[in-house]
């Protein structure tokens, strides 16, 4: 697999509710801040307005734009930002998987989509280093997604047997597509955005097809065809910390789902290019903060 589906798989994304809502005239809703998870969504008709907690101005978005908000921060979405906003609970709470609420009698805005919880442990890499709002609204984009939500509209608007199951598979594949998008845009200083560089990328896929071989800065450079010294300014620059730190913390992610499955320190620490126990334990603690044994305990405890 690329890098981004490496970690798409480790974070194992879950879908656990699809849904959206219609609105016309005049509306505005409050939603909450939420503890886990990501929120992707789109307009599959009409426009609006968003506006996510915090310094930034409100966000046109207008059909066909797609957008994730990754940091579980409370926003507003609304016909005119100015209005005083509704909390979302009397409208949205108590309604059925799959359901598109009605909001003033519908009619004039769509919008459709679903939020994720991730079952892995390790979101805040890919999370934390997206903005707290990504807004896709180039015409390449919204072509590239329309099929898509189209489908998932026709799907929510008749119940019919299997209709939520497809929602949330379509959901997934928007997410996926929706973060392979902002990827292009090469806007963060980030690994993710370092994937888009044909060296660098090529450098982080070789880490994540052999995280175990003794990869040097060298060694790298080598395997993309670039000098010790211009490889590893440019890797930091694009991705915002060096080859080897990245390395290890590929590894360090790696084992704390091994470790979580219930497989050995030992036989982890020797799966990632480790001679000694000793030398994989202190990278793990200095990495995640926790002892290879503390994460083998937790995984073990009944929920």
């Amino acid at each position: 697999m690329d890098p981004l589906s490496d970690v798409l798989a480790l974070l194992e994304p879950i879908s656990y509710r699809v849904g959206g809502f219609e609105a016309g005239g005049a509306w505005s809703i409050r939603f909450d801040a939420y503890d886990a998870g990501i929120k992707c969504y789109a307009l599959a008709a009409g426009s609006c307005w968003i506006t996510v907690e915090g310094p930034d101005a409100p966000v046109l978005l207008e059909e066909g734009d797609c957008f994730l908000l990754p940091h579980g921060l409370s926003f507003e979405i609304a016909s005119d930002p100015g209005l005083p906003a509704e909390d979302y609970r009397p409208h949205f709470v108590g309604s059925p998987e799959g359901a598109v609420v009605q909001l003033n009698g519908g009619g004039e805005v769509t919008v459709l989509g679903s939020h994720f919880q991730f079952a892995g442990p390790h979101a805040e890499m890919l999370l934390g280093l997206l903005p707290p709002l990504v807004h896709l609204h180039g015409e390449t984009d919204r072509l590239t997604l329309r099929w898509a939500f189209d489908r998932m509209r026709q799907e929510l608007a008749v119940a019919r047997p299997g209709s939520v199951l497809i929602a949330q598979h379509l959901a997934h594949m928007i997410f996926i597509q929706a973060l392979r998008l902002h990827l292009g845009e090469g806007k963060d200083i980030s690994w993710v955005s370092a994937l888009s560089d044909r060296q660098i990328g090529a450098a982080i896929a070789a880490i994540h097809r052999d995280p175990a071989r003794r990869w040097t800065v060298e060694r790298l450079a080598a395997e993309v065809g670039m000098s010790r010294s211009g490889f590893a300014a440019r890797f930091k620059q694009l991705a915002g910390e060096g080859p080897i730190e990245y390395l290890t913390r590929w590894r360090m992610l790696l084992a704390g789902r091994n470790l979580s499955r219930g497989d050995a320190v030992g036989t982890v620490a020797h799966s990632l290019g480790y001679e000694s126990e000793s030398a994989f334990s202190t990278a793990f603690k200095r990495v995640t903060g926790s002892t290879p044994r503390q994460r083998s305990q937790i995984a073990r405890s009944p929920v």
